[in-house]
C-alpha cells in the first residue's frame, strides 16, 4: 500500500510540473547548412527544430552566436510535421559567427509562458 501512494506521488507531482519547466535540448536542432561560408552571399541559414510552430510566439525567437550577439529571424514557418523552421539571411548570420566553429543557441517562448532553448555548433569557413 505504501508503495502505491509513493507512486501515485510522484506521478502526481510529475503532471503537476509547470509548463515553464519545458526545455527542448541538442539534438532536436538541425542546421543548414553544417558549413557558413562567410564570402557566399547567397545563403540562408535555416534552423528545423522539433519544436511545435502553433505553441510558440513568434516574436520571441532569437539566435545567438559568437561573444553572446544576437539576431532575429527573417522568416519563420511550419514544416509538414507541424515544428517550426526558422531562416536567418546571410548577412545577419555573419555578424554573430567566427572561424572555425561557433555555438549557436536559439531560444523563444511558448504562448502558455514555458521556454525552450536548442544548441548546435556549425563550422565557420
Amino acid at each position: 500500500m505504501l508503495r502505491k501512494c509513493t507512486i501515485m506521488l510522484a506521478l502526481g507531482l510529475l503532471l503537476a510540473a509547470p509548463v515553464s519547466a519545458r526545455e527542448y535540448f541538442d539534438g532536436t536542432m538541425l542546421v543548414s547548412p553544417q558549413v557558413f561560408v562567410l564570402d557566399y552571399q547567397g545563403s540562408v541559414l535555416s534552423i528545423h527544430t522539433e519544436v511545435p510552430y502553433n505553441e510558440i510566439v513568434r516574436s520571441t525567437i532569437v539566435l545567438e552566436g559568437a561573444n553572446g550577439m544576437t539576431i532575429t529571424p527573417s522568416y519563420t514557418t511550419v514544416d509538414s510535421r507541424g515544428n517550426l523552421v526558422v531562416r536567418f539571411t546571410s548577412d545577419d548570420v555573419t555578424r554573430i559567427v567566427e572561424v572555425p566553429t561557433t555555438g549557436l543557441t536559439l531560444t523563444g517562448y511558448f504562448i502558455d509562458n514555458g521556454s525552450f532553448t536548442l544548441r548546435a555548433t556549425i563550422r565557420v569557413q
